[in-house]
């Protein structure tokens, strides 16, 4: 029972450490890896060079995958600029394979007492130190965890050990590893879990070969399962990421078959090699998986864009993804770089009616076209929002701070309503007929939400009738809430719904009377000038 407790503890340190190590790197650098990114279109060595430092900043190919198709969709990058920077991701996590294979329990004691201390004394003030401290935590449980993992064998009887190993085949092997990676992920992971039960002698470097061969090919999947709705071109990078994978697997698997045809014995040969280092040996296979498959998919870059085209066409979900206005190119003036963020603001509230259902026309209504504006207008809202970041961190004059400020307010604002109206027609949405309530619920915002979008160019005069409209009317909704609380409007699911939209209502109307002070601001500011 120690045995089992000791190796579940181990297994959840490790998945905290990984998780709280790859969440903090991302906060504290994922406005550098971004920037990073974006250099990718000089070449494809470049681009491989920078996935490969994204990879290695980040921990996990999948989030910089991700974070690659997010630009794609917003026409930063193109697909066949962003092949490169997956394949290099791949690589990038290998250091983290490395540094799990050093045996560092000295290290894990003085990064715990390190973290304690800063923690203590208050050193985690400021945002950017909390993330590196966060990192440095994550770091000393996932090393804590393979110390926990490593000990558990220790106390199972080898001949209880070597019973329930005896089955373990190539393909089994292959299978486990492309379970857990698929569980976790993160072949990384996988391959960390084999580093530590290799270190205990509970598996062997042959047996741990096909694990992370599994793994391998497991994350790409893994990745495809992440990417959810991501449909079109922002797609099309997951597909280059399980080739990337599969391309490395088939190459080393391949070598491996040819050693063993050629009488070279390569299971016998890797474990010999491996009897004075066995985890170093094993990350070495694991960045040669990486290696081949970012060098051949890099190399054959348009044959890989290809073969994601076709697994992943473009859809109109791209074209509504991308921003109008807003470029990277326009940061060296910023005064014209803040008109185009506002530009593409206004843009975006122009085009809030379009998430509303019309009840008036429900015939004509179609939730999935509303789907599709919604994440299109999302994905455009997230870019503006990082071009804005990015323009702020440029040492800009007081007046055009004060400007990029409010836009990054009303940006921040306009997200929020963009969730909240997606929500709310949901709610609608689940109503073959809705209900007299909901019906004039949903009425009044879509007439509230046509007023912003018509202030936004309108005299001051809308603008204020706006803010009029919009003013606090929490008494009339708490009103409702008891109604339906008594039973006298619906009863059961029917009353919980209605109490839901009326909270999705308070909340649009509130974030509708926030948005409408952010266009008067500016009004007024444009007025000063």
């Amino acid at each position: 029972m120690l045995a089992i407790a000791e190796l579940l503890a181990g297994l959840g340190l490790l998945f905290i450490g990984l998780k709280l190590l790859s969440g903090h790197l991302q906060q504290a650098m994922g406005r550098r890896v971004r920037a990073i990114l974006k250099a990718a279109t000089r070449s494809r060595l470049i681009g491989l060079a920078c996935g490969t430092l994204a990879g290695a900043i980040v921990q996990s190919s999948n989030a910089v995958t991700l974070i690659a198709g997010n630009l794609v969709r917003g026409g930063i990058l193109t697909t066949r600029d962003a092949i490169p920077v997956v394949a290099g991701a791949n690589i990038g996590t290998s250091a983290l394979v490395f540094i799990a294979s050093v045996d560092l329990k000295v290290a894990v004691l003085y990064l715990v007492a390190m973290v304690g201390i800063a923690y203590q004394f208050r050193l985690d003030r400021t945002a950017e130190r909390r993330e590196w401290i966060g990192v440095l935590l994550g770091l000393a449980l996932l090393f804590l965890g393979l110390s926990f993992i490593k000990l558990a064998p220790q106390d199972v009887p080898r001949e209880t050990m070597a019973a329930l190993l005896n089955g373990v085949t190539p393909l089994v092997g292959i299978l486990i590893g492309f379970a857990a990676a698929t569980l976790t992920q993160s072949a990384s992971t996988a391959t960390i879990l084999c580093v530590a039960a290799i270190g205990t002698g509970a598996i062997d470097l042959s047996d741990a070969f096909f694990i992370v061969l599994g793994a391998n090919f497991g994350s790409g999947i893994a990745t495809l399962i992440s990417a959810g709705n991501l449909q079109g071109t922002g797609k099309q990078l997951c597909f280059a990421h399980i080739f990337v994978k599969l391309v490395g697997c088939l190459v080393v698997y391949l070598a491996w078959l040819v050693a063993d045809l050629a009488g070279y014995e390569p299971a016998a040969r890797i474990v010999a090699l491996g009897q004075n280092g066995p985890s170093f040996v094993i990350s070495v296979v694991f960045l040669l998986l990486q290696v081949t498959g970012a060098a051949a998919t890099t190399l054959f870059c348009g044959t890989t864009e290809a073969l994601a085209r076709r697994f992943s066409p473009p859809s109109q979900e791209d074209n509504v993804s991308k921003p109008h206005f807003i470029d990277d190119q326009a940061m060296v003036d910023p005064p014209s770089a803040l008109e185009l963020a506002a530009s593409e603001t206004d843009r975006l509230i122009g085009n809030l009616p379009e998430l509303l259902p019309d009840l008036d026309q429900r015939a004509a209504d179609n939730a999935a076209h509303r789907a599709l504006h919604w994440r299109g207008a999302h994905a455009v809202g997230e870019a503006t929002g990082h071009f804005l970041v990015e323009l702020i961190d440029r040492h800009l004059s007081r007046e055009d701070l004060d400007l990029a400020l409010l836009l990054q307010d009303r940006q921040r604002l306009l997200l929020s309503l963009q969730d909240t109206l997606k929500e709310f027609a949901d709610v609608t949405d689940g109503y073959e007929a809705p209900p007299p309530l909901l019906f004039n619920l949903a009425e009044a915002l879509r007439t509230l939400v046509l007023e912003l979008a018509e202030a936004r160019n309108g005299p001051q005069s809308e603008i204020e009738l706006l803010l009029e409209l919009t003013t606090d009317r929490s008494t009339v909704l708490d009103r409702i809430r008891r109604t339906l609380a008594s039973g006298a409007i619906g009863t059961g699911e029917d009353a919980r719904k209605l109490l839901v939209a009326v909270s999705l209502f308070e909340r649009a109307v509130w974030l509708l009377h926030r948005l409408a002070g952010t266009l008067r601001d500016t009004a007024n500011a444009a007025n000063r000038t």
